[in-house]
This record gives C-alpha cells, structure tokens and sequence, in this order.
C-alpha cells in the first residue's frame, strides 16, 4: 500500500506541473483511455487491475462516461494514509476480486480541469484462505478533479487527478473480511489517478 502513497506523490506533482495549454475540444465527440497503474501488473504482488476509460461527449462542456474495472485487494480500502497504511497486520486472510464496471459524467470547469462522478456496480470475490470462494455485492461510488493535457495540442491526451471513494453498500461480505473492514471508514480521499488516452474529432 505504501505504492499508493507514492502514486498519490506523483499524481499531485503531474496535475500541478501541466500544461495549461489546451487543445480545443469543440468537434472532438469520443474518447478512449486508460489507467497508467495498469503497470503495477508487472510487479511480483500484481493487483491484478484493468481499466477502460470510454467517453462520449455531449457538447463541449459535458460527457457521458463508461467503465469497465477489475481488480484485487488485500487488505480493507478504506485504511487512511498513516501509520497503519500498508501494514501487513491489516490484511484480510485472503483477498478481494472486484469485478464491475462505473457509469459516470464529466464537466469541464475551465480548459482542461474537469469534475466527474461515477457510480460503480461490483461483483465481489472473497477468497478466504481455507476456505471456497463466496460473492457479493458492493455499490462504490466516486468523485473526481483533474486536468486534461492534450500533447503539444494533438489528440492524445494525459490525465491526472484525484479521487474520493465512498461505498455505503456492501453484501455478502465473509465475516473475517467484515471485521477487518469495519475497523476502518468506508470511504477513502485523494486517491491518485494517471490516464492516458486518445480522441477522435467528427
């Protein structure tokens, strides 16, 4: 979890150091992208984590988004940067796979800073050591600020941004995943995110 942490460093240092030159959007009406922490599959503890980014703008301030999403954890999410953040005392006695996908809308607030909102359906996984897998169900829901940069004015564009998490539903949730979850809020602030993707103009 201390990668998080780092991420979250990055992220922070991109969006402050972005450009503020940006391409004009009016004729773009798709776009596709992706997370740049999709590079954390290659680490030897992999999240196991896919995402796409799919986009269809309305006019040239608001968007309709789609997002399918999968990934694991293991240990609760809702653990705060400090001192308990990525300690291996917190974590489950298995792991969480989430599989789902967000519909969300964009606004473009000036330029390339945008806000957003996403609600997310999961099917969860539990795999509990000794145990056979059991599912259920949890409603995530997230709001974003970012900055679009568009590469020396071209189509392909970089995205970092922030993110506050909150989950008000969960079911089907294990009983030794519930205790350790409810240690810990059900909601996680300024989380990092690095997109990159491409769009396409009428």
């Amino acid at each position: 979890m201390r990668a998080r942490l780092l991420r979250s460093l990055v992220a922070l240092g991109l969006l402050l150091a972005s450009p503020s030159a940006h391409a004009d959007d009016e004729t773009a009406r798709w776009s596709v992208g992706t997370s740049a922490w999709m590079l954390a599959n290659a680490l030897p503890d992999s999240p196991q984590f896919a995402y796409l980014d799919v986009e269809h703008w309305l006019g040239r301030r608001d968007a309709l988004v789609v997002e399918p999403v999968t990934w694991t954890y293991r240990a609760p999410i809702g653990i705060p940067y400090g001192s308990s953040y990525g300690e291996d005392a917190e974590a489950y006695r298995g792991f969480v796979r989430s599989i789902g996908a967000g519909l969300g809308w964009r606004h473009r607030l000036y330029r390339g800073l945008d806000a957003s909102v996403r609600a997310f359906q999961f099917l969860q996984r539990y795999h509990e050591d000794g145990r056979p897998p059991t599912s259920g169900y949890q409603l995530f829901l997230q709001a974003r600020l970012g900055w679009r940069w568009h590469v020396g004015g071209s189509d392909f564009w970089l995205e970092p941004s922030v993110a506050f998490n909150w989950w008000p539903i969960e079911v089907g949730r294990p009983d030794a995943f519930r205790a350790r979850d409810e240690r810990w809020p059900s909601y996680f602030l300024f989380e990092p995110w690095l997109n990159l993707g491409w769009r396409w103009r009428r």
